[in-house]
Order: structure tokens, then C-alpha cells, then sequence
């Protein structure tokens, strides 16, 4: 393996959505959830209908999405009905 190719797989380990192109298609994981975090979940569950699978997968593409979003500069603002006032949302 030549040194270029050994240092982006390892910046690849260490940022796995950095290549679309090489990531896989599903994974198998067990996680370990707090009672806050099953609350969550069935709660989500409740409101969308999706099973456990798609609200733990969508909740994990939003986060992400999140979470790249809060690196840049801007901010978030959300309104409650079309009619009210705009308010900061902070990530922490």
C-alpha cells in the first residue's frame, strides 16, 4: 500500500462520511440506550409510525446533518406557526 493511499483510509477511519463512494450500504449495530433515549425512541415511534430501525436511521441522518450544519457560520431559527415570531435555536 503506498503512503498517499495508507493516509486516506486513515482519514477515511477517521471521518467515515467524508467517502460517499466507499460507504456501505447497511450495517448491523447493538446499542445500548438510556431511558431517556427509549422514551425518545418510542415517542418518535408513536408520532411517525416508522419502527425502531427507521426512526433510530433517520434520527441519525438528522443528526449528522446537524451537526455539520452548527460547524458553519449562521444560525438556526425556528417558528412555531407561519404567524409567530422567529426564535434561536442552539444546539449544545
Amino acid at each position: 500500500m503506498t503512503d498517499s493511499r495508507a493516509s486516506s483510509e486513515a482519514q477515511d477511519a477517521k471521518d467515515p462520511g467524508r467517502r460517499a463512494d466507499t460507504a456501505p450500504t447497511s450495517d448491523r449495530v447493538t446499542v445500548n440506550l438510556t431511558g431517556k433515549a427509549v422514551q425518545a425512541l418510542q415517542r418518535l415511534q408513536y408520532l411517525t409510525g416508522y419502527n425502531k430501525t427507521d426512526c433510530i436511521n433517520r434520527a441519525l441522518i438528522i443528526a449528522g446533518e446537524i451537526e455539520e450544519m452548527s460547524r458553519e457560520p449562521g444560525a438556526f431559527y425556528w417558528r412555531e406557526t407561519p404567524d409567530s415570531d422567529l426564535m434561536l435555536v442552539r444546539f449544545v
